[in-house]
């Protein structure tokens, strides 16, 4: 079962990057312009965002593996025709109709991980699952960038289509059906989930650490163009190692949780840690290994903190997991997308500096709340 949705976790990870290495094919191939690459990830990542708020509602009032069904349906075949595509409308389309499978999918799938995993063994699992969905930050991108090199930019939206398909009989198969676990609306699952603090003050934190996280992401290929005057190739390796490390935070730090207040204490540590890298790496313009290995100390801290919240999200309230678990989505894609737009612009009228800026204030706000947190 745990397999079956790491799997999924990679799917939602994969089609989320899937059009960073295909940009170019898709715009000559399209004749449209190149900035059309925040169009895309922006619609994906509002949609998941907006449907977000709602999905995980839907989830305990109907049931966990019904959503989860209805998700991955949608998901794959709105992936699959994405590769179909002919204009910017109908890709953007198609983008928004996954962006709702996602919704659906990866909530669900955080949920389930707290329904059937005991409390002491959870952030391990939540940590194998978050790495799942980091994983194609590693390989993702270069296996679609060599797919799109060997055919065209379509494939890699049909393999991913295709394996959903595969993926909808698999989970029909092999994961368990769940009973519902409310009978309350969704508008009043939503205010009882909103009127817990600790849950409120959790998405702010959500809000801020993966936000944090694109705001300098967005921009992190312009910034090794511009100071070390570095190749493409050459910054897909440093980010590869990067995400490397990022695979390992998440997962060791699932190794590492034990006692409730171990997360509090290792939340607070590494949002300092990630404070303190990212504002080092946008102030640094001379040493490029010093660079590489902030960049790859903010990865790992990054994910091995983002899993402490996934998982201590998952501790709150058992009758409405999932719908804590998708505001927590919410949270974290509104963060990236509001946040990367302010970066951009700072970058724009100020320099990396302002960004680094800007990121640790981000994460000073999210140690502060985290050190008034309650643990659980």
């Amino acid at each position: 079962m745990i397999t079956v949705l790491c799997v999924l976790s990679f799917l939602v990870g994969f089609d989320l990057i899937v059009t960073v290495p295909m940009l170019p094919a898709i715009s000559e191939s399209l004749n449209i312009n190149m900035e059309i690459s925040g169009v895309l990830f922006i619609s994906y990542a509002l949609a998941y965002a907006l449907f977000g708020l709602i999905t995980g509602s839907i989830s305990d009032r109907v049931g966990k593996k019904k959503i989860l069904l209805v998700g991955i349906t949608i998901f794959s075949i709105a992936t699959f025709v994405t590769g179909l595509s002919n204009s910017l409308v109908v890709l953007i389309g198609f983008r928004v109709l996954a962006g709702l499978g996602a919704a659906l999918i990866q909530p669900t799938v955080y949920s389930i991980v707290g329904e059937v995993v005991t409390y002491e063994q959870r952030g391990k699992v939540m940590g194998s699952v978050t790495a799942a969905l980091i994983l194609p930050t590693v390989i993702g991108i270069p296996i679609a960038g060599f797919i799109t090199d060997m055919f065209n930019w379509r494939v890699p939206f049909f393999t991913i289509g295709i394996v959903g398909v595969v993926m909808l009989i698999v989970t029909r198969t092999f994961i368990p059906r769940f009973k519902s676990t409310t009978s309350s609306s969704v508008v009043k699952m939503i205010k009882n989930a909103l009127s817990n603090r600790i849950v409120t003050r959790t998405l702010l934190i959500s809000f801020m650490y993966y936000g944090g996280l694109e705001a300098i992401f967005s921009i992190i290929g312009i910034y090794y163009n511009q100071y070390y005057n570095l190749s493409a190739s050459f910054i897909g390796g440093i980010l590869l190692f990067a995400g490397i490390a990022s695979v390992l935070g998440s997962i060791i730090s699932g190794k590492v949780m034990g006692r409730p207040h171990n997360k509090k204490r290792l939340l607070l540590a590494v949002s300092i840690v990630s404070l303190f890298s990212i504002l080092f790496l946008t102030i640094n313009d001379k040493l490029l290994y010093v660079s590489i290995l902030l960049n790859i100390i903010w990865s790992f801290s990054y994910a091995f903190g983002q899993n402490i919240i996934n998982t201590y999200m998952s501790n709150q309230d058992d009758q409405i997991r999932t719908t804590v678990m998708s505001l927590n989505s919410s949270a974290m894609y509104f963060g990236a997308t509001i946040l990367s737009m302010i970066s951009i612009t700072l970058l724009n009228i100020y320099s990396f500096i302002a960004v680094g800026i800007l990121c640790a204030v981000i994460y000073l706000l999210s140690a502060l709340l985290t050190f008034k947190l309650q643990t659980r």
